[in-house]
Order: structure tokens, then sequence, then C-alpha cells
């Protein structure tokens, strides 16, 4: 998705922070979500979902910080987010370990996509704060997206169709917050 200024009142910046911090909402809940079920079927797991967890609610106040410093407020479909989030975990952990680890995959390589078109739109604009608030979590969500492949998520066929609804409905929320 190229980013583009906006037609309305919220200029594309802010809308960019507020999206990116009820999608920071949304991966908390799906971690968190894994973490319930993990605790039961697979406990190996859950160090590395609360680790996850750590990061996402990190990259949610960098996020939160710039959006307060710009008087913005939360985005309306923040606690949506949340409750998306939640269900994804859910049937992901309902698919086993590697359910969870192509949900991760899916999720992180799609908002990884959107974060490097959002760098370059600010930079195109010149908002160093918005970029450096966008910047400042890609390391950790490459890491997510690489943990995801790397233990399991995109080597098995028959999650292929879990992937990509996980991925097209991670792309529709996207776009439908920065409408």
């Amino acid at each position: 998705m190229k980013y583009q200024d906006s037609k309305d009142q919220l200029d594309t910046p802010k809308k960019i922070l507020k999206v990116n911090h009820a999608g920071e909402c949304g991966a908390i809940n799906i971690y968190r979500s894994q973490i319930l079920f993990s605790k039961i079927f697979f406990k190996d797991l859950v160090p590395l979902l609360e680790s996850f967890v750590e990061d996402e609610k990190n990259h949610r106040d960098i996020f939160w910080e710039e959006i307060k410093s710009r008087n913005g407020v939360r985005c309306k479909s923040y606690w949506l987010c949340g409750l998306g989030g939640f269900a994804m975990g859910l049937i992901s952990s309902l698919l086993g370990r590697r359910g969870i680890m192509a949900c991760t995959w899916a999720v992180e390589s799609v908002v990884i996509n959107h974060l490097k078109e959002q760098l370059i739109y600010l930079a195109s604009k010149n908002d160093r704060a918005a970029y450096l608030a966008v910047e400042s979590i890609l390391e950790d969500e490459e890491n997510h997206r690489d943990t995801g492949f790397n233990e399991g998520g995109k080597s098995n066929i028959l999650y292929q169709p879990f992937r990509l609804g996980v991925s097209l409905f991670t792309e529709s929320v996207i776009r439908f917050g920065m409408r």
C-alpha cells in the first residue's frame, strides 16, 4: 500500500501513528491468547510468546507517546483490533504450534511491508518524529516474523490457507484504519 496525503482533517502521519498503535493492541492480544493456550499445551513456547508481548507493549507505548505529543486520541478501532487479535490468537492456537507460528509469520510479514512503506512516506514529509517511532520497531517485527518462519510457520502447505486468511485480515484492518 502506498501512503498518500490525507484528503480529510486528520493528516496521514497522525493516521499512521493511530493505526499502528491500534495494531499493537491487536498484536498484544494475539500473543496473550496464544500464551493462555500454550500454558496448557505448548509450555516451551510461553517464554518466547511472553517476550513478543513485551516487545509489542513497548511498540504500543512508543506510538502512544507520539500520538499524545500531537494532541491525538486513540484510533476508533483500538478495542476492535484488540478483540480481533485475541480471536486470531485463539484460532491459531487451535491449529497447534505451527498454527501459532504461521499466524506470527503472516501478521508480521504484512506489518513489515506497511512499516517500510510508511518510512518512505514519512521521510518524504520530513516528519522525523513519526519516522523514528516507526523505524524503532522495525527490527523487533522482523525478528518476530523470522522466528515464525524458522519455527515452522511457513513450512507446511496445509497452513497456507490459514496464512492467507491471516494476511488478508491484517491487510484489511490496516486499510480500514487508514481510510
